[in-house]
């Protein structure tokens, strides 16, 4: 029996299922104000029903939007099935007439190398190749098929490891530093699932999603089912929160980004103790001015723009304390070799190349 016709344009949905690819298109041109005529779409793809919608409402938007898209499937290579999969996707992507860009990798190694856990593994390889191959064709945007109930896992994830606000409202739809996007982010699992099953189209189950030893699949098998049964608008909530959490962050990013500049503009020649790193002294006179929360991400800010490493919260409101009681010489270590120290005329932020004794208290965004 030949397959279904697959749908090429908006104008091929059922109207109600047309209206649901549009809010799509209003988020992406209104929402998050991205220009995308004549942009390349590198969208990361399984053969799941998310990303495989993701995949279908791009391919119906792409004509009357003005972009193109093509698909990047990485292989773990954690599951008999997985190869079956990889051919699923492939198929897809032939009858839609979209380019797709396979590859594969040895999580398992990768795991045992690392000393990490499967979970973190495969996110990096995942990652490490999604990036590559959009560097690769040139692609101007990497989108991924995060949903609303990925975001709620991801918050309740954040909530267990004590991340703070608004950090908490869990992963950008938009990340302009990594050309990161999740258009489907406000989009409920159930209303993709619900799209695919409307256009006849099908998609594959991962079985180790269901696999509880992992902590994120803990929390969407047992803690999300209880927190819906007591509020059924409970996705409605987290996605509300998450919008405002975007609005709060570019507050933050408003009053913080221009007390950076004028922080580097200002910064003083750097001491003999200093001479073998790199810094920014936040002179206290500065710092006297300004509220205790703003000054706690401005401390942030400023070890964040130093390189990698997570920022903890413990550690600034040491580093806060140290400073209002004047304890001169005092250091704080922070992740990534950086640190910071109290000076007579302020805090100098540095990074070096000892690395410095772990942090273990609960990271802060």
């Amino acid at each position: 029996m030949p397959s279904p016709a697959l749908p090429s344009c908006i104008q091929d949905l059922p109207p109600i299922w047309a209206r649901f690819c549009l809010d799509i298109e209003r988020l992406l041109l209104h929402d998050l104000a991205l220009p995308l005529v004549h942009r390349h779409l590198l969208l990361a793809c399984s053969s799941g029903s998310d990303s495989t919608a993701l995949l279908l409402i791009l391919h119906c938007l792409a004509p009357r939007m003005g972009f193109t898209i093509s698909v990047a499937h990485l292989d773990h290579g954690l599951r008999p099935e997985s190869g079956r999969e990889a051919h699923c996707i492939t198929d897809l992507c032939r009858r839609l007439g979209v380019q797709i860009s396979t590859g594969s990798s040895n999580v398992a190694r990768y795991a045992r190398l690392t000393r990490s856990g499967l979970e973190e593994a495969g996110r990096t390889l995942r990652y490490r190749f999604l990036f590559g191959m959009r560097r690769r064709l040139n692609a101007d945007l990497l989108l991924t098929a995060h949903h609303a109930d990925d975001l709620a896992e991801d918050m309740m994830l954040r909530l267990i490891r004590g991340t703070g606000w608004p950090g908490l409202a869990g992963m950008p739809r938009w990340d302009p530093s990594r050309r990161l996007l999740r258009p489907l982010l406000h989009t409920p699992k159930q209303d993709l699932r619900r799209f695919l099953k409307a256009i006849n189209v099908t998609w594959s189950e991962d079985a180790s999603n269901t696999d509880t030893r992992q902590t994120r699949n803990r929390v969407r098998w047992d803690l999300m089912p209880l927190l819906i049964q007591e509020n059924p608008r409970f996705l409605r909530n987290i996605v509300r929160l998450h919008r405002q959490a975007e609005m709060d962050a570019g507050l933050f990013a408003s009053m913080v980004t221009p007390l950076v500049q004028g922080a580097q503009s200002e910064n003083t020649r750097p001491t003999e103790r200093e001479s073998e790193q790199t810094g920014l002294l936040l002179q206290s006179s500065l710092l006297r001015k300004l509220h205790p929360g703003l000054r706690l991400r401005l401390y942030k800010a400023v070890i964040d723009d130093l390189g990698p490493g997570q920022t903890l919260h413990d550690s600034l409101l040491r580093l806060e304390q140290a400073w209002q009681s004047g304890r001169n010489s005092a250091t704080i270590q922070f992740p990534g070799s950086k640190t910071a120290w109290i000076t007579p005329t302020g805090i100098r932020f540095t990074r070096s190349s000892r690395t410095p004794a772990k942090e273990t208290p609960a990271p802060c965004d």
